[in-house]
């Protein structure tokens, strides 16, 4: 049976404390190999694109933003958002690098945590019984993370914790694999659940 990648990674840990290093390195390796696999698909032409419409096939409206960047490049910005495959395959076309912008509010919320205030507010939620359960964690390029969250119907809260942003109603992110400025890519740590609504993950977040 093939691990998935959660799975994988649940596989090493347990190989690691239980010292069983030929298990581990045996993991390990396939892990790189993994690592290395996704990282030549997504050099290739036409990733963003095919990622752009994994979302929209998923449910999930995207819109074109500025390659390396967070502006929106279409007239509306998240407003002309869009699961419309020809509009996206039309939009990629004409900008191959463009980053992936997906409107919340909708299907998901999402608390943005910046750097150390962010992830020391994080865990205080967490202590408080404050934290909502997630669909999903992203690694930002920057060392913070998103996650994605059920919807509450509440707008955006720039700071309503230290280093904590929140983006609902009005708001948008940038989906993975999308790239920031230096390089480094927005990156799925938990993949997103796209069932419906169901959340599947609760409150254990790593800092």
């Amino acid at each position: 049976m093939t691990l998935t990648d959660e799975q994988l990674d649940q596989a090493m840990t347990a190989a690691l404390r239980a010292l069983r290093m030929d298990e581990f390195e045996r993991l390990a390796t396939e892990s790189d190999r993994r690592q290395a696999d996704l990282a030549r698909r997504l050099e290739q032409p036409g990733a963003l694109q095919a990622a752009a419409r994994w979302y929209a096939e998923q449910g999930l409206a995207v819109f074109p933003c500025q390659p390396g960047g967070k502006a929106p490049i279409t007239r509306h910005g998240f407003q002309d958002a869009t699961t419309d495959l020809d509009m996206i395959r039309g939009w990629w076309k004409t900008n191959p690098a463009a980053n992936i912008g997906l409107p919340t509010g909708g299907r998901y919320d999402v608390i943005d945590v910046d750097g150390p205030p962010g992830y020391q507010s994080l865990a205080d939620l967490r202590e408080n019984g404050q934290l909502p359960s997630w669909a999903g964690r992203v690694a930002t390029p920057r060392g913070g993370m998103h996650l994605y969250i059920e919807p509450t119907g509440d707008g955006n809260a720039a700071g309503f914790r230290p280093g904590l942003d929140y983006r609902g109603l009005g708001g948008y992110v940038i989906a993975p694999p999308s790239r920031g400025l230096g390089g480094r890519r927005w990156e799925w740590l938990n993949p997103l659940n796209t069932s419906g609504y169901q959340v599947v993950y609760t409150h254990e977040v790593a800092e």
